[in-house]
């Protein structure tokens, strides 16, 4: 036998009266159990015990202790009583209980774990409610500030171009291209703080479509053509004659992009340059990989400022101790639009020397079908608005004034009303070509107006109606043609885009 299974048990003989008569096997104790000695002395527990065994029968006991050589062990008994004596057989089971005692005590700690994560699983439900309540109600302020804010701003815009096609003196025609350029503005940062609020919520949609660089690049030569033309700095626009016709992207948010960046480097540099680049980073067959920077020579960041020159809200302190006006919104809008076009960004900056950011993003060559399908898009269409009948309502007068202006011109019929009651009133018995509404109007909504169908379907069931509204994110724009809108004018908008919009909605009505 093993002797190192012999040190895990011991099998006695014992007699009737306790009596040790012989040690059949095992090591287990040995010392402890003497012939002729009482086996009640090491084992204590086995007293009353063997008088009460019933022959034949086996009997055990669980977790006693034995002393040996001065330490305790947990020991499983076992006893069978025959005519002649009883059979004692002891088993070290000291590791087997200390395991049991260790498993014992982990489960009680994973019960205390167990309940505490479950504590902490509800309050973090709690805070994440919480948060997500939060977030619901910034989106709905921004979104009401936003109508708020867009409703002047519309008005500033659209006065500013209607007095611009007036004759001016020069002094005034400064000043019109100043107040142009401060609207104009005051709108991309209404645009930066709804789109950062749609990032953060993961609701921002980029588009797919056929787009040119060249056109891109065009649009924004123009936009500071005038506006910057007085400042002593100028202006280099570069495009890489291998960067390809058509790619499919996002034009609008390309331009965000680089106005933004443009807007910061002119803002930190007095005097100089800004060089804006378009290249060809490489060419992957189906796609490419195109760069594009700005460069300037301005007054420069330190690496610590250009480490955190995309947080929010950032503004970097000059030397002079002076904070340049902004937001700090721009540069952060940037960055989380490049990498929603799973593209990447870098600055490069030395203090008197300038800035270069840089950003490399992936885009997809367009098909000669997908140019083609975008070049019928833009085709001129036939023009509908002159002769059309129009029935406007908002309750501002100043944006019905800018309405009336844009749409005196083309000789319609329209009629101006300041809420959605006297709209309803103006509908009965008469058919109109089109509708404007206003959202947010006293007495009666847009929203509210356009779902009494009832209440105007006799004369006006097959009359589109648009929204003009300041609510333009894909939620709200979903909202209204799921009401019965056929289209949304968003707020603030140029005599161009109001015009396009009005003739294509007289158009799909007129070929109906």
């Amino acid at each position: 036998m093993s002797k190192r299974i012999d040190q895990y048990f011991i099998e006695l003989d014992v007699a009737l009266d306790g009596t040790l008569q012989h040690v059949v096997a095992g090591g287990f104790g040995a010392s402890e159990f003497t012939l002729g000695r009482s086996v009640y002395d090491p084992c204590p527990y086995l007293i009353g015990t063997l008088d009460h065994l019933e022959e034949g029968e086996p009997f055990a006991m669980d977790g006693m202790v034995l002393v040996w050589e001065g330490k305790e062990y947990n020991t499983d008994v076992e006893m069978y009583r025959e005519p002649s004596g009883v059979t004692v057989l002891l088993h070290n089971r000291t590791n087997v209980y200390k395991l049991v005692d260790q498993l014992n005590q982990h489960r009680n700690d994973l019960f205390f774990l167990k309940r505490e994560l479950g504590e902490k699983n509800v309050e973090l439900e709690r805070l994440r409610q919480a948060a997500d309540k939060a977030n619901e109600e910034k989106t709905r302020f921004l979104a009401m500030m936003s109508h708020e804010v867009r409703n002047p701003l519309n008005v500033i815009l659209g006065y500013t171009e209607m007095i611009n096609k007036e004759p001016v003196s020069q002094e005034v025609e400064d000043h019109l291209k100043y107040l142009t350029a401060s609207g104009r503005t005051l709108k991309i940062l209404v645009d930066d703080i709804l789109d950062l609020s749609r990032v953060e919520a993961g609701k921002l949609e980029l588009s797919q479509a056929p787009i040119q660089f060249s056109e891109i690049m065009d649009q924004i030569k123009n936009s500071y053509k005038s506006s910057h033309r007085d400042i002593e700095i100028a202006l280099h626009f570069e495009l890489d004659q291998k960067v390809p016709s058509f790619v499919l992207g996002d034009d609008v948010r390309i331009y965000q992009i680089i106005t933004n960046l443009m807007n910061n480097s002119i803002k930190f540099t007095p005097s100089g340059s800004v060089t804006t680049r378009i290249g060809l980073m490489e060419d992957r067959g189906n796609e490419v990989l195109l760069q594009m920077s700005v460069k300037d020579t301005g007054r420069g960041m330190t690496q610590e400022q250009a480490d955190s020159v995309f947080e929010e809200y950032k503004q970097n302190t000059l030397d002079d101790n002076r904070i340049h006006k902004g937001a700090g919104l721009g540069l952060s809008i940037v960055k989380r639009l490049v990498t929603a076009m799973n593209g990447t960004i870098a600055v490069k900056s030395e203090v008197g020397v300038g800035t270069d950011f840089s950003i490399e993003v992936p885009f997809e060559k367009a098909s000669n079908e997908q140019i083609s399908s975008a070049a019928v898009a833009v085709e001129e269409v036939k023009d509908y608005i002159p002769g059309s009948s129009i029935l406007a309502a908002d309750d501002n007068h100043m944006n019905r004034r800018i309405v009336a202006h844009i749409l005196k011109k083309k000789e319609v019929e329209l009629v101006l009303v300041k809420d959605g009651v006297e709209a309803l009133e103006a509908m009965q018995g008469r058919q109109f070509d089109l509708v404007l509404l206003d959202i947010n109007m006293p007495n009666l909504s847009g929203e509210a107006l356009i779902q009494q169908r009832a209440a105007y379907e006799q004369d006006n069931a097959s009359t589109p109606f648009v929204a003009l509204t300041g609510n333009t994110s894909k939620e709200d724009v979903e909202g209204y043609y799921e009401l019965g809108f056929s289209d949304v004018i968003p707020k603030p908008f140029t005599a161009g885009q109001f015009l396009e919009i009005v003739n294509a909605n007289l158009a799909k009505s007129s070929n109906a």
